[in-house]
């Protein structure tokens, strides 16, 4: 089985790798020479086979040739893509497993009116606050857990250190470095491109402490809304990233990894 890395701009990226297959990644003199002998090359071959059918037929029967040895080309080629295109069409798997413990973890912060006044998990029975969830995905993953990151929206970037201190209380023994992030831009969880760009600032952030630094980040999708959830999935679709979310039932913590995969038989 190989597992295929999906980008999130497939026009352009397959744009500009259909580019650089036929010019490579500079246009200079020798490039020039190279797509001016292709050019030769392709317009000679249809010429050719041109003159010899003319020799072959004669000039009478080499259009009604062309016709119908081009339509049945045509269909050939249609029938013949369309079984490799269904034979290799790429799938999605699922693993799904207790989600391991990261040194990484990015959570959304939905926005409240008050600071809820919790300072145990055994108040959350008294008290319902949309900040149960991110504090239960939190204690899941210590000891181990280092850094925290924090997507704020427009709506909850003011909690950010009410939710700060609410994370202290519960947890007074960890040593969590906890980074707010989208204090300077104006976040809308509603927003897919928004939420698009800032996940990928936080990877990036990741990724430049090295390659397994990222391995060692998930993403935990059970705050905000509907529309937070399906962009952090479909963020995780590029390899080596994994989402979690927190059941409400009995508040396991679930990790799933979404993959695209062809399976070729060897």
């Amino acid at each position: 089985m190989r597992v295929r890395l999906i980008k999130n701009s497939f026009s352009g990226r397959n744009l500009k790798l259909a580019l650089t297959s036929v010019i490579g990644n500079f246009l200079n003199l020798q490039t020039f020479f190279i797509l001016t002998a292709f050019a030769i090359a392709v317009s000679w071959i249809p010429d050719g086979l041109g003159l010899l059918f003319n020799i072959w037929f004669g000039n009478e029967k080499l259009p009604y040739i062309q016709i119908v040895g081009g339509f049945i080309l045509l269909v050939a080629l249609f029938i013949v893509g369309n079984y490799f295109l269904k034979k290799n069409y790429p799938k999605i798997e699922i693993y799904s497993e207790e989600a391991p413990k990261k040194e990484n973890l990015i959570i959304f912060l939905s926005p409240v009116n008050n600071k809820p006044e919790i300072s145990s998990f055994e108040d959350f029975k008294k008290v319902k606050t949309p900040w149960q969830m991110p504090a239960v995905a939190v204690k899941h993953h210590l000891p181990k857990l280092k850094n925290l990151f924090v997507i704020l929206s427009n709506k909850s970037k003011n909690n950010f250190e009410d939710f700060k201190e609410f994370l202290n209380s519960l947890f007074p023994d960890s040593n969590i470095n906890i980074y707010p992030v989208g204090y300077d831009k104006d976040i809308d969880f509603e927003n897919m491109e928004d939420l698009k760009d800032i996940i990928e600032e936080v990877y990036e952030t990741i990724k430049k402490k090295g390659k397994k630094k990222e391995r060692e980040t998930i993403i935990d999708i059970t705050g905000g809304q509907k529309l937070v959830s399906i962009v952090g999935a479909v963020q995780t679709l590029i390899e080596g990233r994994a989402f979690q979310y927190v059941s409400t039932t009995d508040y396991s913590v679930k990790s799933f990894d979404l993959r695209y995969y062809e399976e070729q038989n060897d």
